[in-house]
């Protein structure tokens, strides 16, 4: 091949100076048919050796040396400034390609050659081999283009000088998401991650030639013509890695790369940009871009299966970081409402301080000087469970006592315990409130009327309820390991006992403490002198009422103006019934 063959004769004035994007993306193209005839030359000396024909293999192995040498010799004849570039210096690298390019298309016609005597090569081989013979057509046809190289941009390689590197049509969808598996009975790494990896590149045989090596390595492919179809495809399917061409016509790889990135549920799935451009400041915004690695063209499959296998390893443990983040989240989440459900447990238990004070390690005695003490006694219990089944028994206990937990509820009040049918609670403890005995006293009235109202119930039994109250210091705390239960101590609990025990039914018996703490909230009537069973006389009241010139208007407007004037707050609650309204 001679200068004078392939020299245009055009004016000067028309002559483009080459830039070096230009002669960076024409390297490009040069660098795409040398890829495909190594990699297909390499597929074909792999089945070769596999099925111990010698001769394919080293013929094949011949034209990737070849391939390889002719490259290396181009590239440098096409390495340096630009503007040094000229229609000559083309010429002359032309004539300097034209023994080296024979040589490689000679190997390729001798592997022909052995191709056809073969009878044990799978039958990929001589599509392989056509994809070869195809790409020296392609690179020949580039090289004598060089002679246009420095005609005006607009002139210069048309998109579509040589239809081989474009799709003859519009992408199909099935080619989009095409498997194929290579037709050999087993891959030639058995022990390959089982990945999904997603091939981007605008050039079917960089397509197929990806495609035919990864399966080969026992990985699913998954090839796209274009960056949307890409995108496309990762929003549909579960892809673990992306192998990304950079130069694509629309959306290039970079805008595809930076998309992908940029999505929340996109981001954290890797990417390799493989490329045949050469051009350090395109690998360095790929790299910023996010992208996992670059693999420039031709690539080595020994570095391509490395770099895969790496990537893939970095993802598998992110993934596992991630799910181990996920199910720890899960698990943190379970541990706090186990320990909100083992706290409102003890609440149920114990009053929120000492529940406090006891996770905290220790629960120290405390003194309350002010108290009000309470018990109940359902007067006909012992009598009529003679005639109850023990289930009925504990359900209607059940039942009573849930409607009492809900009036200790609208109180604030403390509920200590149930001894048997007893049940027995508190006011002004574990929090000191100087409205205690009027508060507990209240409470008492509903205990009364929820009592009367679950008594009418049909088939109900006739219980009655007696309660007792009084005011003083007690002791309080939790005693022991196991099962352990807060607790008052002191004689005024054994009084308030006594105040129940020395009442009536349907009735509430006060001490003279108590009285002289609610007189100015309750009607209360003198009892005189009662004689308990520990054989003391004392004075007693029995409780009639609201004071009704506190709820003579019918309302509770004035109690709750005198309890706001003696206590400086607000009633927890008030008691309907009380105003002749059913509660």
């Amino acid at each position: 091949m001679s200068p004078s063959e392939n020299a245009i004769v055009i004016d000067d004035a028309t002559l483009t100076p080459l830039t070096a994007a230009r002669l960076s993306a024409l390297r490009h193209d040069l660098r795409t048919p040398f890829n495909q005839i190594i990699g297909y030359a390499e597929m074909i000396g792999e089945d070769a050796e596999d099925t111990g024909e010698d001769q394919v293999n080293a013929q094949a192995l011949a034209v990737a040396a070849a391939a390889h040498g002719t490259l290396t010799q181009l590239t440098g004849a096409l390495t340096g400034d630009p503007e040094q570039i000229t229609p000559e210096h083309l010429a002359t690298a032309r004539e300097e390609m034209a023994q080296p390019l024979a040589a490689l298309e000679q190997c390729a016609q001798e592997l022909r050659s052995v191709v056809e005597t073969s009878s044990l090569l799978p039958e990929e081989t001589t599509g392989n081999l056509q994809r070869i013979e195809g790409a020296l057509t392609t690179l020949r046809s580039l090289i004598d283009a060089t002679a246009e190289w420095h005609l005006p941009a607009v002139e210069v390689i048309p998109p579509r000088v040589i239809p081989l590197f474009e799709p003859a049509a519009p992408v199909i969808v099935e080619e989009v998401v095409l498997k194929v598996s290579t037709p050999l009975e087993a891959p030639r790494h058995t022990a390959a991650m089982h990945a999904t990896i997603l091939i981007v590149d605008d050039h079917i045989e960089n397509r197929d030639l990806l495609r035919q090596r990864l399966d080969r390595e026992g990985f699913t492919t998954v090839v796209a013509a274009n960056g949307l179809d890409a995108l496309q495809i990762l929003a549909q399917k579960p892809i673990d890695l992306v192998l990304l061409d950079v130069l694509m016509p629309g959306m290039d790889g970079i805008e595809v790369l930076q998309r992908i990135k940029a999505s929340d549920t996109l981001k954290s799935i890797p990417v390799i940009m493989i490329s045949a451009l050469d051009e350090i400041e395109r690998v360095v915004q790929c790299i910023e871009s996010g992208a996992e690695d670059y693999l420039s063209k031709p690539f080595n499959p020994v570095l391509l299966r490395a770099r895969i296998g790496v990537t893939l390893e970095r993802k598998r443990l992110r993934d596992d970081e991630e799910h181990q983040r996920a199910e720890m989240k899960v698990m943190l989440a379970e541990l706090a409402q186990e320990r909100k459900n083992a706290h409102d447990l003890l609440l149920n238990i114990l009053p929120e301080k000492v529940a406090q004070d006891l996770q905290s390690g220790h629960s120290a005695p405390m003194y309350f000087e002010d108290c009000t003490i309470c018990f109940t006694d359902f007067v006909g219990f012992t009598l009529s469970t003679e005639n109850m089944a023990a289930e009925l028994v504990v359900e209607e206990l059940h039942t009573f006592f849930t409607a009492f937990d809900l009036v200790m509820e609208r109180y604030g009040l403390e509920k200590m315990k149930t001894i048997g049918d007893s049940y027995m609670y508190a006011s002004g403890l574990p929090k000191r409130h100087p409205a205690n005995p009027v508060n507990a006293l209240l409470a008492a009235l509903e205990l009364l009327q929820e009592t009367k109202r679950l008594a009418d119930r049909p088939d109900a039994p006739g219980w009655r309820l007696r309660i007792g109250l009084h005011t003083g210091p007690v002791i309080a705390g939790v005693v022991g390991i196991r099962k352990f239960a807060f607790d008052i101590w002191g004689d005024s609990v054994n009084f308030a006992s006594r105040m129940e025990s020395s009442g009536e039914p349907n009735t509430i018996n006060i001490s003279e403490r108590t009285y002289a703490r609610v007189k100015d909230f309750f009607q209360c009537e003198h009892r005189g002198k009662v004689m308990t069973k520990d054989k003391r006389e004392v004075d007693m009241y029995f409780v009639r009422g609201v004071q009704p010139d506190l709820v003579k208007d019918g309302t509770f407007a004035a109690f709750a103006r005198r309890y706001r004037l003696y206590f400086s707050e607000e009633p927890p609650s008030f008691p309907e019934f009380l105003l002749g309204v059913k509660g």
